[in-house]
């Protein structure tokens, strides 16, 4: 072993103390690391840019897979452009001077695309563990030198204390040219919001032998656990629902979805299985499951969290204790979108199911979890209204 690997593995072992139930391999976990940078909810950031013609300074805030809001500055070295871009849903919108335009949303305010593409390049090689984890990686973006982008060096900073990246710079060794953000705040951002507001309205049709009044309660917890800040009214015997226009009718009815939640045991040996079903996010994985079930009925609250790692996982409380079996699927309205091996022992009121999706997935299954509803046709009756 080289004296640089053994003061390495040195201070691996020193920054594993008793203490700690997570004992970060930067060598091994590095790629976790990254995918978890995408279920976090949300980040702010300090972007720079330097081309041969130009330079870009920014800071923005990101809702991860929802929203972004950016601004800062083009400096060409004789002018000098002031920018502001928000971006919500599938729109965004531009500050002209005092006002705002609206377009189609592009990737002026979608910096997480622009991550997104860099983070798909996979090979870290470890350089320190000194203050951060410090990795050069294989990223490359041809833009800053159409010429020259096989030259370009990337590296990467991933923090001891969350383990999601805080810097990362492209760009050519002699930084005539680069790219490179800064990351902070990691989940502080509460909301994002379109500069220019108009709404649309929907009607909600519903089973005659619900009672109304309850189904609107209902309706209002499933939108309040869920963040929306949408308004659903009854007039006359019918249910109307305002919503920001940002969001689409698919997205409105998914969120109004019924999100009935079964936990099914799971084996491994297809003889003992009563039905087969799929995993949502992988098709070809056949799921076995068993007759063990637990419905609505057993279930007393439900969380989103993360581990030490930062890893979101799904904390469900029980109305009481009971024998689990070794591995469980969560099933919503006929779906199996999650597969999981149980840490358990004796009997449990508490189950930990990880996550590898984004927190608003995670924050719709959490209010189906919380409120299932029943089934509710959702028919457009205006669009874009102010």
């Amino acid at each position: 072993m080289t004296h640089k690997k053994l003061t390495l593995t040195v201070l691996l072992l020193l920054a594993c103390g008793s203490k700690f139930v997570y004992c970060p391999n930067p060598r091994e976990d590095i790629k976790k690391w990254v995918s978890n940078f995408f279920c976090q909810k949300s980040f702010s950031y300090e972007y720079r840019l330097k081309t041969l013609t130009s330079n870009v300074s920014a800071s923005g805030e990101c809702i991860i897979g929802w929203a972004e809001h950016a601004k800062g500055v083009w400096d060409y070295g004789d002018t000098v452009e002031s920018f502001e871009y928000i971006g919500v849903s599938n729109y965004e919108w531009a500050k002209k001077g005092r006002k705002w335009e609206e377009s189609i949303r592009g990737e002026e305010s979608n910096f997480l695309a622009q991550l997104e593409r860099i983070f798909a390049f996979e090979k870290f090689e470890l350089l320190s563990v000194d203050t951060d984890y410090y990795y050069k990686f294989n990223a490359t973006l041809p833009f800053l030198a159409p010429d020259r982008w096989r030259e370009m060096v990337a590296y990467i900073r991933i923090s001891k204390s969350n383990f999601l990246p805080v810097f990362i710079w492209i760009g050519l060794p002699d930084s005539s040219v680069f790219w490179q953000v800064r990351i902070t705040g990691y989940n502080n951002v509460k909301m994002i919001e379109p500069p220019i507001v108009s709404f649309n309205n929907y009607k909600l049709i519903i089973d005659t032998v619900f009672v109304r009044g309850q189904v609107l309660r209902s309706i209002k917890r499933r939108i309040a656990l869920l963040g929306l800040k949408w308004k659903v009214i009854m007039q006359g015997s019918s249910l109307l629902l305002k919503v920001p226009s940002v969001y689409t009718t698919n997205q409105v009815k998914e969120a109004l979805a019924p999100g009935i939640p079964l936990l099914c045991g799971v084996t491994q040996d297809r003889l003992r299985a009563n039905r087969i079903a799929f995993l949502q996010s992988d098709p070809k994985q056949t799921i076995y499951l068993t007759d063990w079930q637990i419905g609505i009925e057993l279930i007393k609250d439900v969380a989103i969290k993360y581990d030490r790692m930062n890893k979101l996982y799904l904390l469900i409380k029980l109305k009481k204790k009971m024998e689990l079996p070794e591995e469980i699927a969560l099933e919503i309205d006929n779906v199996i979108v999650v597969h999981t091996a149980l840490d358990r022992n004796t009997k449990m009121d508490i189950i930990k199911i990880p996550l590898n999706m984004r927190y608003l997935d995670a924050e719709r299954i959490r209010s189906y979890m919380s409120q299932p509803l029943m089934n509710i046709e959702v028919v457009p009756s205006t669009k874009r209204s102010d």
